[in-house]
């Protein structure tokens, strides 16, 4: 899908967009659901590559989306015009003639006053999540059980963490985990991490805490730099370690270390995790939900 426009029928177009002009209209219209911290920093998220149309309606502009084979996300519509199950018809038409029907389809990025329409087209909910952030604050040291070591995380470790976080999250656990829990992909994210997150504060502000009783890892908390600001990048505890605010206490380290240089910190969290009250006891607001929707493969294909 690379082309000027597509026509959705007698009345209803997509028209490829500047993608600078597509980003002024898709922040105006569409909610800081991530907490961006300037009208820049919203727009710099498209780019030339990007495939943004907008929605026209017998010729005038009513909407955005960016759009391309097997996938569809950032759809916004303009006042007055306000019919999403209508524009999400023919959007969904216009995906099934040209994407490959062998691979799923997915729809990113819906939010909470979309998502009954993309129910209704026979969409399933692949992905729930949503942003969280807080200011950051000098706490009080945190006291540690005295059987518990905590240390800093290092690429020397990278194997035992892929581990630890591919264990944290197995099983009923796994909802905490964006996309597919391996081995493999552990050490992927890992890599990635350790590769560009190398400032000394995010490192102060990252841990891993040992049991040295039996010397096994119960706890990672690692912080990256996301858009130029601090983000959790991961936090997990082992299930039979939980409930003894090890998790709380890694956070408020991480609040105190960053405050230093940092305003506000954020995270991500999968609506259904129980570490969401703990987030919001801790101070964190949520922003809205996105939920990420699919069409499954057909059989076959």
């Amino acid at each position: 899908m690379s082309v000027g426009s597509y026509i959705l029928d007698e009345e209803f177009e997509i028209v490829k967009a500047n993608h600078r002009e597509f980003a002024i209209h898709y922040t105006t219209y569409r909610e800081n659901i991530f907490f961006r911290q300037s009208w820049e920093r919203r727009l710099s998220i498209f780019d030339k590559d990007t495939p943004c149309y907008w929605i026209t309606l017998k010729k005038q502009r009513i909407g955005g989306v960016c759009i391309e084979p097997n996938s569809l996300s950032s759809f916004f519509l303009v006042p007055p015009f306000s019919d999403i199950y209508q524009v999400s018809l023919k959007l969904k038409r216009l995906l099934l003639q040209n994407s490959d029907r062998s691979k799923p389809i997915y729809v990113y990025g819906i939010l909470p006053y979309q998502t009954e329409h993309f129910l209704r087209l026979g969409f399933l909910p692949f992905e729930i999540r949503r942003v969280m952030v807080r200011p950051t604050e000098l706490f009080e040291s945190q006291d540690w059980e005295e059987h518990f070591f905590v240390t800093t995380p290092t690429l020397e470790q990278l194997d035992k963490i892929a581990q630890f976080f591919f264990e944290s999250y197995s099983g009923t656990d796994s909802i905490g985990f964006p996309g597919d829990n391996s081995i493999n992909q552990q050490k992927l994210n890992l890599e990635y991490y350790f590769a560009h997150n190398k400032a000394d504060i995010l490192k102060a502000a990252s841990s891993i805490v040992f049991d040295k009783s039996n010397g096994e890892m119960i706890a990672v908390c690692l912080v990256s730099l996301w858009e130029d600001l601090p983000l959790i990048s991961d936090i997990a505890v082992l299930p039979r370690y939980r409930g003894k605010r090890i998790a709380t206490k890694l956070l408020k380290k991480a609040l105190t270390v960053l405050n230093e240089e940092y305003e506000i910190l954020r995270l991500f969290v999968t609506i259904g995790n129980s570490a969401e009250s703990l987030y919001y006891n801790l101070g964190f607001y949520p922003g809205l939900e996105q939920t990420t929707f699919h069409l499954p493969c057909k059989p076959g294909r």
